[in-house]
């Protein structure tokens, strides 16, 4: 029981990182009251708190005695955050999964040597919801699929890696997209998947690393983009 909660915990911390990736939540910003949150994330209050002690150890918030939480305020987390300027660039698909090949598969790496066993639980989860949704066709691909590969990200515990996530999130959208009219790729997401998943078990990282580049050239001929 402790460990689902923990697990469930960590899951919520990486929706309020991925909430302050995408500038609902600002650096210097004080977070909603506990009540609200926890409300507005359907978890319990104590649920909240543990998320907000992981995102504390991460740098991403501080608690104010008797004023509430918020959003670092460091000269990092600021640099990180001009970032996300990049997103709203107009770039090519292409671009889009050049920048996935030259990142994730080294994240990938890092997540079998820092992860925690929670977090770890956490991606293989949205692993295994992903499966699923691929496997019934359900749309609810999209939005599992991006959370997959966000807790992967998170894992890294990098927080220039964290600030990419809504690049990762619209490069992962548009090949959902695409992957609609090449039914293919589902199924190649799915072995992809299964094989990357096994050695982030495992915490093997020269595998996990290989197994990611290899997902993400698989991904990229499949919608015809050239690899070079």
């Amino acid at each position: 029981m402790p460990r689902k909660s923990n697990a469930l915990s960590g899951r919520i911390a990486d929706d309020i990182t991925e909430m302050i990736a995408q500038q609902k939540f600002r650096p210097g910003d004080k977070l909603p009251n506990e009540l609200d949150l926890a409300e507005e994330l359907k978890v319990s209050r104590t649920t909240l708190r543990e998320a907000l002690r992981i995102l504390s150890t991460r740098g991403l918030v501080e608690a104010r005695r008797g004023i509430g939480t918020f959003v670092t305020r460091s000269q990092s987390i600021r640099a990180d955050f001009e970032l996300l300027k990049i997103q709203n660039t107009n770039v090519s698909i292409k671009d889009l999964y050049e920048m996935r090949l030259m990142f994730e598969p080294q994240a990938a790496y890092y997540v079998c040597l820092r992860a925690t066993d929670d977090e770890l639980e956490t991606i293989l989860h949205y692993g295994h919801l992903d499966e699923q949704a691929i496997l019934q066709n359900d749309p609810k691909w999209d939005e599992y699929e991006q959370r997959f590969h966000n807790a992967i990200a998170s894992a890294t515990h990098n927080q220039f890696i964290t600030a990419l996530l809504p690049i990762f999130n619209r490069a992962i959208h548009q090949g959902i997209i695409l992957a609609n009219e090449a039914p293919q790729v589902a199924e190649m997401t799915l072995r992809d998947h299964r094989v990357l998943m096994q050695y982030l078990k495992e915490r093997n990282p020269q595998a996990a690393q290989a197994a990611m580049h290899l997902h993400i050239i698989n991904t990229m001929r499949s919608f015809s983009i050239e690899v070079d």
